[in-house]
C-alpha cells in the first residue's frame, strides 16, 4: 500500500472531482488505459463522471426544512418533586445515523453532586426516529456517561414538529450515581434550522454518468463493482471478471454534507446510497495521536459494471497540500 500521508484536524478529505482528458490528447490514451485525475472539492457537492466520454458534472447537495435532524436550543427543566431543577438555553444537537436512527447530544450541562464542583458535560444517546404524520417521534435507549466519579444514566422520549417554529418536546430521564429513583425533566424548544440534505433528483436525471464521488465516497449509478487480488491493470482482461452474484451493490448510506456549524456540535448529513466496495479506494489508519489519521491508497484494480459496460479502474496516485489530487486509468473491458 502507498502511505498518502495526513489530513489535519482530522477531518476527512476534501470532496473529489474528476477531470477527464479530451479524445485528442494522446499523452493520456495508451495501452495501459485512460488517466484522470481527481481534485479536492467541497463537502456539499457530489462529482458525476462518464466512464465513456470522460464528462464530469458538479451538482450541489441542497438543504430543505423538514429534517429531525438539527441544532435545537431550549430550556430543560425538572418535573414534579424536581420541578425547582433548570437548565435554560440548552443546546441539542441531533445527527443522522441511517434512515430511522439518530445520535442526540444534549450539550454543557452542569449538575453539583455532593462535594463535587459543577463543571460542563454533555449526555450523548442514539434513538430511534419515526415520522408520523408532522412530527417526528423520538425513543432513545439509556445511555451511560462518567462524569468525574459519578455515573450519569440517560434517556429521552419526544417528538419534533417538521417545519420551521414548530415544537420540540422530549421527556427525559436522569439518574445519577446511585440515586435511587430517575430525575424527570422536559426539554421544549422550537424547529429553527433543521434541514434535510438532497441533491435535486430532476438535475441529477438528466446527466449521463457512472460513478459519482464525495470525498472518500463513490456511489454508481445503479451499477456493481468489485476489487481484485490483482494490481497489474494492463493483466485484467473479461476472465477475470466476476459473476454478478459476486459483485457488490450500493446500498444505505450516508456523507457529510454541511460543516457550517461543526464547531457548534452538529453536522448535516445526506442520507445517499454508497458504493462500499469502491469506497476503499482509500483508507484512513487512527495514528492515536496527532494529526490523527495517516492514509493509504489501495492499488487493487477494481471492476465496474455499470449502464450496460464492464470497466476496469485503478488509483494509481495520491497527493495533498492544501487541495487534494488523486489519479487514477481506467478503460473498458471487453
Amino acid at each position: 500500500m502507498k502511505k498518502l500521508g495526513v489530513l489535519m484536524c482530522g477531518l476527512l478529505l476534501s470532496g473529489l472531482v474528476f477531470t477527464g482528458c479530451s479524445d485528442d490528447d494522446d499523452n493520456n490514451k495508451n495501452d495501459e488505459g485512460t488517466e484522470a485525475a481527481v481534485v479536492a472539492h467541497e463537502y456539499g457537492e457530489w462529482t458525476y463522471f462518464s466512464f465513456a466520454d470522460e464528462k464530469t458534472a458538479t451538482l450541489e447537495i441542497k438543504k430543505q426544512e423538514g429534517a429531525v435532524t438539527g441544532l435545537y436550543t431550549g430550556d430543560l427543566k425538572g418535573t414534579g418533586m424536581f420541578a425547582d431543577m433548570s437548565w435554560e438555553d440548552v443546546k441539542v444537537s441531533v445527527s443522522r445515523v441511517s434512515a430511522d436512527s439518530v445520535d442526540v447530544e444534549f450539550m454543557d450541562l452542569t449538575m453539583a453532586m455532593g462535594n463535587t464542583p459543577a463543571k460542563p458535560f454533555t449526555l450523548t444517546t442514539r434513538a430511534e426516529a419515526k415520522k408520523v404524520g408532522d412530527k417526528w417521534e423520538l425513543t432513545s435507549v439509556e445511555s451511560e456517561t462518567l462524569v468525574g466519579e459519578t455515573l450519569y444514566k440517560f434517556s429521552f422520549t419526544g417528538t419534533i414538529g417538521t417545519t420551521k417554529g414548530a415544537e420540540v418536546q422530549l421527556a427525559c430521564k436522569l439518574k445519577p450515581g446511585a440515586m435511587p429513583m430517575d430525575i424527570t425533566m422536559n426539554y421544549t424548544a422550537e424547529v429553527a434550522d433543521s434541514y434535510t440534505y438532497e441533491v435535486d433528483a430532476a438535475e441529477e436525471s438528466a446527466l449521463d454518468w457512472d460513478i459519482a464521488v464525495h470525498k472518500y465516497d463513490i456511489r454508481t449509478n445503479n451499477g456493481l463493482a468489485k476489487k481484485l487480488d490483482i494490481r497489474n491493470f494492463e493483466a485484467v482482461k473479461a476472465a477475470h471478471v466476476p459473476a454478478d452474484e459476486d459483485m457488490v451493490a450500493d446500498t444505505e448510506g450516508s456523507v457529510m454534507a454541511d460543516m457550517s456549524r461543526m464547531q457548534s456540535g452538529f453536522v448535516g448529513y445526506q442520507d445517499v446510497k454508497l458504493n462500499k466496495e469502491l469506497g476503499g479506494w482509500v483508507t484512513a489508519k487512527p495514528t492515536g495521536t496527532m494529526p490523527p489519521y495517516t492514509y493509504e491508497l489501495n492499488d487493487n484494480v477494481f471492476i465496474v459494471k455499470v449502464n450496460g459496460k464492464v470497466w476496469k479502474m485503478q488509483f494509481t496516485a495520491y497527493t495533498f497540500g492544501g487541495k487534494t489530487t488523486a489519479k487514477f486509468v481506467y478503460s473498458e473491458v471487453k
